[in-house]
């Protein structure tokens, strides 16, 4: 209750004039923009990358149809729960997955699981591959991990939990390409300087924005959701004007309400 109150007594406040590029993967029910309109923010959704199924399921089918030679299920992302967890359901053997422990790199992939009546059994205190690999390394040695990944990103924890005397085998459970041409709208928005923040979720996200638009993203204000990305967007040559604090969604739009009208001079010693 006490929650319902706070975001009751911010709604149409706390973010009211603030325009937002949202850079996620387009989803009706995508928490971030709608945490962000929930606080007055107009949002502009222009996706940076696309997500769809892999180009084969041959090697997931065989590994969800031998889950029970596995100790762990392993999901880096909410993504990588729904493409699975669909699957598994396709192909008839849900039943398999009560044969598992169940890890979850953060509270946005446990959600995840919750919406399939499922329970992670570990949740990192910090929402990265690095804290999600010292959270299973002590269950490392002679246990089978498998892992649902995206068809690219980090090996940090594959090679971590491999290291430790784990069999790990992993699984592109969906696959990510960036998005090449930027609808107009939103590009002219940005270019003529009338988005006051763009959101930066992801190290594959910052990539495909910095190609997607350049040097017009300096017109704009970038919110980092972890350090991660934000070192993606300094090697890029695009300093974030802030960064959350707790790395998830609801992270990002408090750092972004905490700063609703920063100004890009501030926002250049934010971080600093």
């Amino acid at each position: 209750m006490e929650n319902e109150l706070a975001a009751s007594e911010l709604s149409g406040r706390a973010l009211h004039g603030v325009r937002v590029m949202v850079t996620r993967p387009e989803s009706p029910a995508d928490p971030l923009a709608g945490q962000l309109r929930a606080l007055g923010a107009e949002v502009i959704v222009q996706p940076a990358i696309r997500i769809f199924d892999p180009p084969d399921w041959g090697p997931v089918d065989d590994a969800l149809t031998r889950l029970d030679q596995f100790d762990w299920l392993v999901f880096s992302s909410a993504n990588g729960v729904r493409y699975l967890l669909e699957r598994l359901r396709r192909i008839g053997a849900a039943r398999q997955i009560d044969c598992v422990k169940l890890a979850a790199i953060g509270p946005g992939t446990a959600d995840e699981l919750a919406r399939y009546q499922l329970r992670a059994d570990l949740v990192p205190e910090e929402f990265r591959a690095e804290s999600l690999a010292e959270s299973l390394v002590r269950e490392a040695p002679g246990r089978r991990f498998l892992l649902a990944r995206a068809s690219r990103g980090r090996e940090v924890l594959a090679e971590q939990l491999a290291a430790a005397g784990a069999t790990v085998q992993q699984v592109v459970v969906y696959s990510s390409s960036d998005v090449e041409t930027p609808n107009p709208h939103a590009a002219e928005l940005l270019s003529s300087g009338r988005v006051d923040w763009v959101t930066v979720t992801s190290s594959a996200i910052a990539r495909s924005l910095v190609r997607l638009f350049g040097e017009a993203l300096r017109r704009s204000k970038l919110a980092s959701i972890s350090p991660i990305t934000s070192g993606v967007l300094r090697e890029l040559g695009h300093e974030p004007a802030v960064e959350a604090t707790e790395y998830t969604m609801a992270g990002l739009v408090a750092a972004i309400a905490e700063n609703p009208g920063l100004t890009p001079d501030a926002a250049k010693s934010t971080l600093g």
